[in-house]
């Protein structure tokens, strides 16, 4: 079995703003690259700006724009963090994983990873195509920045990765979330990080109750009866 290639961060935002975008686009915008003025960038919660020199010295204002992830859910999501050791220390690390991807959109009910459909634009020039070549040119220096720094997705997003953290540790030794079975650091098979993993799936209230350490007693009680009748033997049918 061969290994799945793993697609950064940058190649998959750079995939989704080039959809549909034909090679001589691509080529004039990554010609407009060294005009934006990189101290101009401003990457803020919902929005990415930048400045770039045109012809004879005019400045064209570009802009993306994504809105920023509901935080009805949040409280829950950071609890079910608690219960995936590999994400948190992606994330100590600056990484995003694409296990968070999918747990967020399990979760919020929308993935952390916005597609190209969801991500608006704005440029001040003239140019009659859209996107136009200084809006390509700001999605590729995003897609260069996420290669080096991929927590600016978060920032993006309106996630703040300093206080998520906190807000993860502030509980990890309160107890009150049940043992994972079998004496395993995490819950693997709620967000899987292969690339052809299901990400669309969201989690039903009573699933994520039972994930958090919420369900009832009765439920429990029934579940490990049932694990307690399983035949032990090895070499039983």
């Amino acid at each position: 079995m061969t290994d799945r290639k793993v697609v950064s961060l940058g190649e998959r935002w750079r995939r989704e703003a080039t959809r549909d975008i034909d090679d001589k686009r691509l080529a004039a915008a990554l010609e407009a690259l060294p005009s934006i003025r990189k101290p101009m960038v401003r990457i803020r919660a919902g929005s990415i700006r930048a400045e770039m020199e045109g012809s004879m010295g005019s400045i064209h204002e570009v802009s993306l724009q994504i809105r920023t992830l509901p935080n009805r859910e949040w409280p829950t999501l950071i609890r079910v963090l608690r219960r995936s050791k590999s994400i948190i220390e992606a994330l100590e690390q600056g990484r995003v994983p694409r296990s968070l991807d999918r747990l967020v959109a399990r979760i919020v009910g929308e993935p952390l990873f916005p597609d190209s459909r969801s991500v608006t634009f704005g440029c001040s020039c003239d140019l009659p195509e859209a996107p136009c070549r200084h809006v390509l040119a700001l999605h590729e220096l995003f897609a260069r920045r996420l290669d080096e720094k991929p927590y600016e997705l978060l920032m993006l997003r309106g996630v703040d990765l300093h206080k998520l953290l906190d807000d993860v540790r502030a509980g990890s030794g309160d107890g009150d979330l049940p043992p994972l079975p079998f004496g395993v650091p995490e819950e693997p098979v709620l967000y899987p990080d292969a690339e052809d993993a299901d990400l669309g799936q969201v989690l039903s209230r009573p699933q994520v109750r039972w994930l958090i350490g919420e369900s009832s007693s009765r439920l429990a009680d029934a579940v490990l009866r049932a694990l307690d009748e399983l035949p032990t033997d090895q070499n039983a049918g």
